[in-house]
């Protein structure tokens, strides 16, 4: 059987495995993004020396714990240090001291919900450290959640070289001295006194009763334009029943909540804040 002939994917098998990914993670993969699956697939069915993507779909149904190294292959990850400046200049400049002025004393609790390979958290951490470097009453955790158990895997090893450490090295030098230890050639990470400050596990966004915190501070950035609009409402409604009253909500560049029925409300761009009782019951 020639190669080309051996991996090809008709309609219908397509939609099997479209079916198949939103059950298990809830991603919708649209008709023109069809290409990228097959390619993501194409590696599986060779690993397991299957003969194509219809016996794929039979070892699938037959062998659960294939479902993980399904899933991986279905997300996307790519992320970096500092990404999107006017996130992280927010969070310095205006939520970490309005929320300190309300909370002294306190422990601010961050989630990264799409926390990839950490680098995301890590910058969170890196932040954090900062502003409590220079307000001793001020504390904070951070908890990382992504659906892919193997980058989760990366995101607590921590351990970063290459073209993320460069960018680093380059947005932010000062912090990039301070906070982060190692060299070139086996890698950097953050200091001890932010690592443990840290925890990354595996979540699936719908999978709302494995989580058990009031969050502060929620990032889940480029991860809703995966899901559909109703999906992507369940996700916020998850957000938001694991965020305290006064907590906000960090989206990516690309998405919006305004079109959703959500317990949102717009503070600026990607920026969203929980409405208040008074607000839902008037909507």
């Amino acid at each position: 059987m020639s190669e080309r002939i051996q991996y090809e994917m008709d309609d219908a098998c397509f939609a099997h495995y479209q079916e198949l990914v939103h059950e298990l993670a809830g991603i919708t993969i649209r008709a023109e993004r069809k290409s990228m699956l097959v390619s993501r697939l194409r590696r599986r069915v060779r690993a397991l020396n299957l003969e194509g993507f219809e016996e794929y779909l039979v070892y699938l149904g037959k062998n659960t714990v294939e479902h993980e190294h399904f899933v991986n292959q279905m997300t996307t990850n790519e992320t970096y240090f500092f990404r999107t400046p006017r996130v992280w200049e927010y969070i310095e400049d205006t939520f970490l001291p309005e929320w300190l002025e309300g909370h002294p004393n306190s422990r601010l609790e961050v989630w990264s919900a799409a926390s990839s390979t950490g680098e995301e958290a890590h910058t969170l951490g890196i932040l954090m450290q900062k502003f409590k470097d220079a307000n001793a009453g001020f504390d904070y955790k951070i908890q990382g959640t992504d659906i892919d158990t193997s980058v989760v895997a990366k995101a607590t090893i921590g351990l970063y070289n290459g073209r993320a450490i460069d960018r680093f090295r380059m947005a932010r030098p000062a912090c990039f001295e301070k906070y982060m230890v190692g060299n070139d050639t086996d890698g950097f990470r953050v200091v001890p006194d932010i690592k443990k400050r840290i925890n990354f596990s595996s979540l699936n966004l719908f999978d709302t009763s494995a989580i058990a915190k009031q969050y502060d501070l929620v990032l889940v950035r480029n991860v809703l334009i995966y899901f559909s609009a109703s999906d992507q409402e369940k996700v916020m409604s998850t957000v938001r029943r694991n965020m305290d009253a006064e907590g906000v909500v960090i989206i990516g560049e690309s998405e919006s909540l305004n079109s959703l029925q959500t317990d949102f409300e717009s503070i600026g761009h990607t920026l969203y804040k929980a409405k208040s009782q008074s607000q839902r019951k008037a909507a």
